[in-house]
């Protein structure tokens, strides 16, 4: 049997739904954000402040599609990412216990403070649970995001950080 026959969509006042199997819908979006970092612990270069263009890869999941056969819209979920990324564009990602905190905080620059080191994998689990709650507040709030909105039953899967070209970090919820 053809692909195509196999998951045939079956339209509903607000959704689309899978007739058959138990298929997952997917989405995602790629943004990028310049920020500056250092690890403390690190044996060699990464120990000095250094900068990273991230590229940030956001994935959201739902079991069936909106009315417009969506996850969700595209400029939604932008509003939304961009939101948290704000303060992370062109800042200091830093440990709160660097000893640079205080002389970085009364030169007036942009921190962002963590309480572990600032590494691909922290900050990948530091922004997968800041869009979950600003995905959350959008649930709650509609007209936050108008005339885009999420639906309750979208879920934020995954989100994977590139700090250069060939390495990344990912973190998603299991279960």
């Amino acid at each position: 049997m053809p692909v195509f026959q196999l998951f045939t969509q079956e339209r509903t006042p607000d959704c689309f739904t899978l007739r058959r199997g138990g298929g997952v819908f997917y989405a995602g979006k790629f943004f990028t954000f310049d920020a500056g970092h250092r690890l403390l612990s690190h044996p060699e270069l990464c120990r000095h402040l250094h900068g990273h263009t991230y590229r940030l890869e956001v994935v959201v999941r739902a079991q069936e599609l909106d009315e417009c056969g969506m996850v969700c819209d595209f400029k939604a979920l932008s509003q939304v990412v961009k939101g948290v990324l704000a303060s992370f564009d062109h800042a200091t990602i830093l440990a709160e216990r660097d000893p640079l905190v205080a002389a970085l905080r009364a030169s007036g620059e942009r921190l962002v403070l963590l309480p572990e080191e600032p590494t691909a994998e922290v900050l990948a689990r530091h922004l997968f649970g800041e869009l979950e709650r600003a995905m959350a507040q959008a649930i709650q709030d509609p007209g936050a995001l108008a005339p885009y909105r999420l639906r309750p039953k979208v879920q934020l899967a995954a989100v994977r950080l590139w700090e250069t070209p060939t390495t990344w970090a990912e973190f998603r919820r299991e279960g």
